[in-house]
């Protein structure tokens, strides 16, 4: 099991930070590119989930998995929205996704020297997001 790579997109959709840890494979598209298909399938994957519901209220998508990963998702009220891709047989995701969130409101959202409205520059907050991420028992 291995923790991959990390997209936090801010409420406008741009990605304001990128992490990776362990990718296996090279991308075939610019980084830019790979942001918009990534935000795109999300909210695709929102539109679906709502149109075919057979509920009512708000759907919500927490993650889908492929024989090769697991796109795992949480979204902010205010509309952050954080991408881990992990093994499909990671466990544990949520809860660090909401860890994640943590550091993100302490390092980030409190500290008035940075804004999320554009790449996240904070050295605190990379340094604990690695930190958190590289302890977690899927990751090896």
């Amino acid at each position: 099991m291995t923790l991959y790579n990390l997209y936090i997109f801010n409420s406008k959709g741009e990605c304001i930070c990128y992490k990776e840890w362990r990718r296996e494979n090279k991308r075939e598209i610019t980084q830019e590119g790979e942001f918009k298909l990534i935000y795109g399938l999300i909210l695709s994957l929102r539109s679906f989930a709502q149109r075919i519901s057979t509920k009512d209220g708000q759907q919500y998508i927490k993650f889908f998995t492929t024989s090769g990963y697991k796109m795992n998702y949480m979204e902010t009220a205010t509309g952050l929205k954080f991408v881990l891709n992990s093994d499909p047989d990671a466990i544990g995701i949520p809860e660090l996704l909401r860890s994640i969130y943590s550091i993100f409101v302490e390092t980030v959202v409190k500290n008035p020297l940075v804004t999320t409205e554009s790449t996240i520059e904070s050295q605190l907050f990379h340094s604990r997001l690695d930190s958190i991420v590289k302890s977690h028992h899927s990751f090896v």
